[in-house]
């Protein structure tokens, strides 16, 4: 559960750090798109990979939360919760929202279900207008607002998530608990605040096609 975890916990930062591109121009974004798809063993090996360590993840989320309520099938006549934070409570909520999410995403910008109308644009350099592409879907406020949510999940899914892996790998020491517990709000507030700076700069109208 923890190297899946983390496993996806990369990608999503390399990710946030690639859409970044979209602030440097569509030359950047559309180049480093058109590189990715100039390695399609690479890409779709990658892909593959990631569609695995998902699924993987998602069968191990079950299986724990199945073992759980098995190992304790009366519930607690009184709940009180001492170092338990919101977000390690709201695990199971936040990954359905994210699953909701990323499923959503694919079908949106990847496979162009959802908005075709600029699916197979191509810029003045005959690639793919990936920048485009993303400029035209941010400045719907409904595409926007599920984003949003889509990145609030997000944020409190690794808030968790990364600490935790950390730890369950072996990793906690005495003379790095700081550091530890301060892993996963890092991790997810650098990601969350990436997006969103993507997504509310074209809404706003300072990025522009």
């Amino acid at each position: 559960m923890a190297l899946s975890g983390m496993g996806l916990v990369l990608y999503v930062v390399f990710h946030m750090l690639g859409n970044l591109q979209l602030f440097e121009g569509s030359h950047a974004l559309n180049g480093y798109a058109a590189s990715l798809r100039d390695m399609p063993i690479l890409l779709w090996t990658a892909r593959m990979g990631l569609l695995s360590l998902a699924v993987l993840h998602i069968a191990l989320a079950i299986q724990l939360t199945v073992r759980n309520r098995r190992a304790r099938p009366v519930a607690y006549a009184i709940r009180r919760y001492r170092q338990a934070s919101v977000a390690s409570r709201t695990m199971a909520a936040s990954g359905s929202v994210l699953m909701l999410f990323i499923i959503f995403h694919l079908l949106h910008l990847t496979v162009g279900v959802i908005d075709p109308s600029s699916a197979d644009r191509l810029d003045t350099e005959g690639h793919r207008d990936v920048y485009g592409k993303i400029v035209h879907a941010f400045q719907n406020p409904f595409i926007v607002a599920f984003y949003l949510a889509g990145q609030l999940g997000l944020g409190m899914h690794l808030n968790h998530a990364v600490t935790s892996s950390l730890q369950t790998m072996g990793l906690e020491r005495a003379a790095f608990n700081r550091l530890l517990k301060a892993a996963g709000p890092t991790v997810a507030l650098l990601v969350v605040l990436g997006n969103v700076a993507i997504i509310l700069a074209i809404f706003l109208g300072i990025v522009r096609g």
